[in-house]
């Protein structure tokens, strides 16, 4: 495995598949679903056509609720002095509430050339049309408040990794966003099942998500970069910390962490999106394994 296709560059706002059908219309790469502004879940070929060894495995290390000082230096301490093979420093997707959150501190993580993003405004799941786009609102109002422009504000990824259908995805549109990371697959979790991020354009035969609603309505041009789940035996776990039962050491998490790496590099090298909720990286052994990971990934010096 050469460690110089791997690049540490995290932002999820990355990525511009063959036979789906909406309204009678079938997706067709390069016909009716052009690149970049549409993809077709089921084409295979990544981006650019390139060759799989030509082809860099991307991992798009991800953060979600609230973030403050109390969590801060958790966060960024697993990209200090973690470079990408162009020399450049990594960095993350942050996926932030307004409740309990210092719009300063993200402000400050915004500055240091981290994607942010948004979840609801308290963390929880809305449940009517109204509350999806008022919870989206709220946060990215705040964001825009502290400094943050409005054009940079783009990803989504719903509390729980809970899916909510139709009524998410019009507060997505409504909210002038660009993509959603919210989808877990238990379908789409091993190396020949991968897919690249695709839109929902077409969303007739798109991948169904393992938790709450499908969304049955097409979204011209939002992007969804699905969330793999991870393995330890024969358990699957849609997070690192929802495998935290199972995992009693820094090489157990190293392990878990790296072998998910491995399966999408040994495959076609389809983005690998690393979800790391608060839990995982407050227990030591497991943010010791999650930084061993980080530096395993830093492509040797030339």
């Amino acid at each position: 495995m050469s460690k110089s296709h791997v690049q540490v560059y995290l932002s999820l706002t990355l990525l511009g598949f063959c036979s789906v059908i909406t309204n009678g219309q079938q997706c067709v790469p390069d016909d009716t679903c052009k690149s970049p502004d549409c993809r077709c879940w089921d084409d295979p070929k990544s981006p650019g056509a390139f060759a799989k060894d030509d082809t860099p495995q991307i991992i798009l290390v991800s953060f979600a609720y609230a973030v403050n000082e109390a969590n801060e230096e958790l966060y960024t301490s697993i990209f200090q002095d973690v470079l990408n093979p162009n020399n450049c420093s990594t960095k993350g997707t942050f996926f932030v509430q307004s409740k309990d959150s210092n719009m300063d501190v993200i402000k400050s993580l915004h500055d240091q050339g981290h994607e942010i993003g948004i979840t609801t405004a308290t963390g929880t799941i809305p449940s009517t049309p109204i509350e999806w786009v008022d919870a989206l609102e709220d946060v990215k109002m705040k964001l825009e408040q502290a400094g943050i422009p409005p054009n940079e504000i783009v990803g989504f990824r719903s509390p729980d990794l809970f899916v909510g259908g139709n009524y998410q995805f019009d507060a997505v549109v409504q909210n002038q966003l660009e993509y959603d990371s919210s989808c877990v697959s238990q379908v789409h979790t091993s190396p020949e099942s991968f897919v690249w991020p695709y839109t929902y354009d077409f969303v007739d035969s798109t991948p169904k998500c393992s938790i709450g609603a499908d969304v049955t309505s097409p979204y011209k041009g939002i992007w969804q970069f699905l969330v793999a789940d991870l393995k330890v035996g024969k358990t699957k776990c849609a997070s690192p910390s929802a495998c935290s039962p199972f995992i009693n050491s820094t090489q157990q998490a190293f392990d878990l962490l790296f072998n998910a790496f491995a399966d999408h590099y040994e495959s076609q090298r389809s983005p690998f999106v690393l979800y790391i909720d608060p839990l995982w990286l407050t227990t030591s052994y497991q943010m010791q394994g999650t930084r061993q990971f980080m530096e395993f990934m830093e492509p040797p010096l030339m």
